[in-house]
């Protein structure tokens, strides 16, 4: 709860910041609208993997704010349980928040994410009848959480990101382009 209101006390502050730099400056500052398509990785247990789109604000009046939304996915890896049972574990992650570009190639970002932990066991115990199968069980935990980070464009449209999310307490990596 701490990361969120964290969040929102940062993204509230560039909202002010925002407004303030535009009502003292004669014109605007005006970016260009663009829309990146990027991959990311993300340092977890399960080395996740993931999608994210952000976009530059195409209304002239807010064209240096933004927004983003992604998806990440991590491999099943196993989990200690007690013999003879056996078991593995999945991460997801949605991640969705706002941008304020800085410049024309940097901007920063903030948003909220939602970490997924799914795991799954069976004690491979079976009844003793024909075409028995142990049972699985499923447990899916979902916990919000905060990020904020860094995007570059560098050489026509190429863009590198970094940033952390708390829930994970892991490092968001991203490389991508923009149209």
């Amino acid at each position: 709860m701490k990361q969120i209101w964290l969040t929102l006390l940062f993204t509230f502050s560039l909202v002010a910041y925002s407004q303030h730099a535009q009502a003292s400056t004669e014109e605007p500052q005006q970016f260009k609208p663009s829309v990146a398509l990027l991959v990311d990785y993300i340092d977890t247990r399960g080395d996740m993997f993931g999608v994210t789109i952000a976009a530059k604000h195409f209304d002239p009046d807010y064209a240096d704010w933004g927004y983003y939304i992604g998806y990440a996915w991590g491999s099943e890896y196993d989990i200690d349980v007690p013999e003879p049972g056996e078991g593995y574990a999945k991460e997801y992650m949605w991640r969705f928040g706002l941008s304020y570009s800085l410049t024309q190639d940097l901007s920063v970002y903030a948003g909220a994410t939602a970490f997924i932990y799914e795991e799954n066991t069976t004690d491979n115990i079976v009844p003793l009848i024909v075409g028995a199968e142990p049972v699985w069980e499923r447990e899916r935990q979902k916990d919000w959480g905060a990020e904020v980070g860094l995007r570059y464009t560098i050489m026509n449209g190429f863009v590198i990101g970094a940033g952390y999310d708390t829930n994970s307490e892991a490092a968001v990596i991203s490389i991508g382009v923009t149209m």
